[in-house]
């Protein structure tokens, strides 16, 4: 069953739509794009293109292209970090599409759920039901659409759907089998869930954030902030949550080379 805790937030998810646009549009300590290669950046992929939606396209684009991997020290990045680093996962490569989108004037933040966690079936072992993720809401032409589809790359999403279909799989490997792999800017899309498939949708809304540092420090949130305990574990599964997938993507390109 889904439940929206977006009223937890001090009632910024209930408020967010009626504030100026210009509130999603700020930089915030994570959110540096005023730093000039993130900038640069922004510039050099829209400089030749006109309208928000197509410039949010090839800003997603480009952040899907960066490698999946985890920084487990996730909460210590800002935008321009994960830019430099060239990986991320939902948090990390989350918060450099927001970035870019808000250097290209964009509104833009990030939507915090817990996702059932039968999607990472292959790549973590996990005994919690759900696990925090976050998604990327893009406001274009007068609505918020909601899209995580960037937070697999291309390579990774094709060799999980392979993985999942030899395995008669539709959730794992970080991904919906049938998730969304493009995204067009008009309607929301997950890689990790499906609508069609109620087992993998969110089941707690816990609200919107400029960026993963400001939602955990809000107070009604500190039942959600990792413990010490949960950080030294993450700490130790991220090297193999990465070597998984780094497997996961050579077995799925040696066997497209040899054929």
């Amino acid at each position: 069953m889904y439940v929206s805790q977006s009223h937890v937030a001090t009632g910024e998810a209930s408020q967010a739509d009626e504030e100026p646009l210009r509130r999603w549009l700020r930089a915030t300590a994570q959110l540096d794009y005023k730093t000039p290669k993130l900038r640069t950046t922004m510039l050099s992929l829209t400089q030749l293109i006109a309208g928000d939606r197509d410039k949010a396209i090839v800003l997603h684009d480009f952040v899907k292209k960066l490698r999946f991997g985890v920084n487990p020290d996730d909460m210590s990045l800002k935008a321009s970090d994960v830019l430099k680093q060239g990986f991320g996962d939902c948090f990390t490569k989350g918060m450099l599409f927001v970035a870019l989108l808000r250097s290209a004037g964009i509104p833009a933040r990030l939507q915090f759920v817990s996702l059932p966690v039968h999607f990472l079936h292959g790549i973590i072992d996990s005994h919690d039901a759900t696990i925090m993720h976050a998604m990327a809401q893009v406001h274009l032409d007068g609505q918020w659409i909601t899209t995580d589809s960037y937070v697999p790359d291309l390579t990774m999403q094709l060799a999980a759907i392979d993985r999942l279909s030899a395995e008669n799989r539709v959730l794992g490997y970080g991904i919906h089998r049938r998730g969304a792999i493009y995204w067009l800017g008009r309607k929301d899309a997950s890689a990790q869930s499906h609508a069609s498939d109620e087992r993998s949708m969110p089941t707690i809304d816990w609200g919107i954030a400029d960026d993963p540092m400001s939602f955990y420090a809000d107070p009604s949130h500190s039942e959600l902030r990792r413990s010490f305990a949960e950080r030294l574990k993450w700490r130790i599964a991220a090297p193999i949550v990465n070597k998984r997938t780094e497997a996961l993507r050579a077995e799925y390109l040696a066997r497209n080379h040899a054929a």
